[in-house]
This record gives C-alpha cells, sequence and structure tokens, in this order.
C-alpha cells in the first residue's frame, strides 16, 4: 500500500505542473486493487481546502473530485464508509470537513456535538453553543 499527500492529489487532479502531473499521473497508474493507495481522512480535509480556496473550485466540483476518489478501485480510505457519509450530508448542504466530524461522530456513537458554527448546527443537527 502506498500513502498518498494531499499535493499529490492536487497535482494529479488540477494538472497546473506538467512535470508534477506526469510524477503523480505515474503513481496513481501504478495503483491496483491489489497494492492500493491510501487516502486519509486528513488528506480529504486538505484537498477538499486546496481546490475550494486555492483553486476556487465550485463546492460541487469538489465534492465530485473527491467522489471520484471514493470509486475508485485502487484506492482505499482510513474509513471509507464514513466519507461515502460524509459525501452524502454534504450533497444535502452541510459543509464536507463539517460532514467528516459528523461520520466520525456517528461511528463512535457520539449523541451530541457541541459548535460554536451556526451553519453546521442547522445542517447537521448539532448544538449549538452561546446563543440565548
Amino acid at each position: 500500500m502506498t500513502g498518498l499527500d494531499t499535493n499529490v492529489l492536487i497535482r494529479f487532479l488540477v494538472r497546473d505542473d506538467e512535470v508534477q502531473f506526469a510524477a503523480a499521473a505515474e503513481v496513481m497508474a501504478s495503483l491496483t486493487p491489489a497494492e492500493p493507495g491510501f487516502i486519509t481522512q486528513v488528506t480529504l480535509v486538505e484537498l477538499y481546502w486546496v481546490l475550494a480556496r486555492g483553486y476556487q473550485y465550485p463546492r460541487e466540483a469538489c465534492l465530485a473530485a473527491i467522489g471520484q476518489l471514493v470509486t475508485t478501485a485502487s484506492l482505499e480510505f482510513d474509513d471509507g464508509e464514513g466519507v461515502v457519509r460524509a459525501l452524502t450530508l454534504a450533497e444535502d448542504g452541510a459543509d464536507f470537513p463539517d460532514a467528516l466530524i459528523q461520520s466520525a461522530m456517528e461511528l463512535f456513537a457520539i449523541g451530541t456535538t457541541v459548535t460554536f458554527d451556526r451553519r453546521a448546527a442547522r445542517s447537521l443537527g448539532w448544538r449549538l453553543l452561546g446563543d440565548s
């Protein structure tokens, strides 16, 4: 198994540096279901933020890129089911990083998540702190 850092995925997806794209594409092409690439949730959060903030990709394009990675047979994830759940929550309006947090909370049967983030509270049912 080969661990994949965010910058390798960015170069592969964005193709903004041909030399680095070629190196990333070579690694990606070498991956197989028997010898897959491994992606962590932290990597996915970084990927989402870099695409959205650094490259100004629309939200839907960021989610689509992550969705394509999840359906690639030669890639594995530290919590693939959680990533799929997070994508579903994000497609329903939640912020993807918050949705990953929610999927981990569900995995560990956490009943209440508290936040100061009004949007997360509204979209994920978290308890908002600081509001009277």
